[in-house]
């Protein structure tokens, strides 16, 4: 498979002297090196011998691992240099490590047959993108169910991919043991934190057929293998899950119809269900907030008005509602073609979303997504993907350099 690295780029790390806990090596010996305080600055002495440091290199260092992906790749044309550290397996482990912020979302209708592909919506086009947004370079058209810190996890006509979508770079996931259905319940965790092999795992969540039984199947790519878990959950009886799923702190977490939440311990595999007590028929979106997970739902409670209830916590308790005007200009063609307004008021949905330190929430109009900024009460409006559609599913994605672990055969 063809690398995403340039072919004339070579290794140099041999052309570097490494300095390691304070203990300088020569030729002679080695000794023990004590860094000399500075007090007026309060700075180690070392560190201020390093003041005439060129521009170039503290943006290497201290700027390059905070920006998203895409901006990384344009600097690749800076220099043979440059081109090296940004492709470097160094730079791909600090930048999924250190870059957080949500770039856009992969969108894609829900259907059986795959007749649409995927396609990518950017919250800033000019930070965040991908060069093929449908994942063309797939061995075959695809949907995507599940993203995880850079990561996609998509699923063809029989089998299941992993990517970067940003360098291009794919797995073909092995067979499973059970039937995950045409919109499985699935979800790719995957945390690049203390985890410089790139492991990750994929989680389905299986209904058994005829039995309010659901089981657990978990692919490990340390292993390359599937497993059913020992876990076992007898709390959804009357109740459907649905497709797709959300990857958190080491848990797994999946809509129902029921307006429950099943969530799962990747690493302990124990399942539970959270209620959430939410009024009958409205539905609503996992999302971080505060460094917490929350279930939030939107309504238009009349003319530019909107309605945020966030819910959160251990019992899923009522944490927080928030009235905003989003400003929403409602066009006559809007209440006379869209058959998703009806009463007059703005049919409107939350989509998934994870926060480093933004906390924000995202609503999906017939006519525009809106990001509502909770710590600054701030509305900012972007462009939509054609009409809402309830069949419709986004996936929330961070744009990252990381890069996949070599499957064992």
């Amino acid at each position: 498979m063809k690398s995403w690295k340039d072919d004339d780029m070579t290794d140099s790390s041999d052309e570097y002297e490494w300095e390691d806990d304070g203990i300088f090596k020569d030729d002679v010996k080695t000794v023990a090196f004590k860094p000399e305080w500075n007090e007026e600055s309060e700075i180690p002495a070392d560190y201020i011998r390093r003041e005439y440091m060129e521009i170039k290199d503290m943006a290497k260092k201290y700027v390059a691992p905070f920006l998203p992906a895409k901006s990384l790749m344009k600097f690749r044309a800076v220099s043979k240099e440059w081109n090296h550290w940004i492709v470097s397996p160094l730079l791909s482990y600090q930048q999924s490590t250190s870059f957080y912020k949500l770039s856009g979302y992969f969108y894609h209708t829900v259907d059986v047959d795959f007749q649409s592909n995927p396609d990518f919506l950017s919250l800033d086009r000019s930070a965040n993108g991908v060069p093929s947004p449908s994942l063309g370079f797939l061995p075959e058209r695809v949907k995507v169910l599940s993203s995880s810190s850079g990561l996609l996890l998509c699923q063809g006509r029989e089998n299941y991919y992993v990517c970067n979508p940003v360098t291009k770079v794919w797995k073909l996931i092995p067979c499973h043991q059970y039937y995950h259905g045409f919109d499985p319940s699935v979800v790719l965790a995957f945390d690049p934190r203390d985890n410089i092999e790139s492991y990750y795992h994929i989680v389905a969540a299986v209904p058994l057929l005829g039995q309010p039984v659901v089981f657990f199947e978990i692919y490990s790519s340390q292993s390359n293998s599937w497993k059913r878990s020992s876990s076992e959950c007898l709390e959804l009886e009357g109740t459907i899950l649905i497709g797709g799923g959300f990857y958190m702190k080491g848990m797994a977490y999946w809509n129902t119809t029921s307006n429950e939440v099943l969530a799962f311990d990747v690493k302990n595999e124990i399942s539970a269900v959270l209620h959430v007590p939410i009024p009958p028929g409205r539905y609503g979106a996992l999302t971080q907030i505060e460094d917490e997970l929350c279930y939030v739902t939107a309504y238009n409670d009349g003319g530019d008005v909107f309605v945020l209830d966030i819910y959160g916590g251990m019992y899923m308790s009522l944490k927080n509602s928030v009235s905003i005007n989003l400003g929403h200009k409602k066009s006559r063609r809007a209440f006379e073609e869209i058959p998703f307004i009806e009463n007059s008021t703005v049919s409107c949905s939350v989509l998934p979303c994870f926060n480093n330190a933004d906390d924000i929430v995202v609503i999906y109009t017939n006519e525009r997504i809106y990001l509502y900024h909770l710590r600054e009460q701030k509305v900012e409006a972007l462009r939509t993907p054609r009409q809402l559609n309830p069949q419709r599913r986004f996936i929330p994605y961070i744009n990252s350099l990381v890069m996949l672990h070599e499957l064992n055969n």
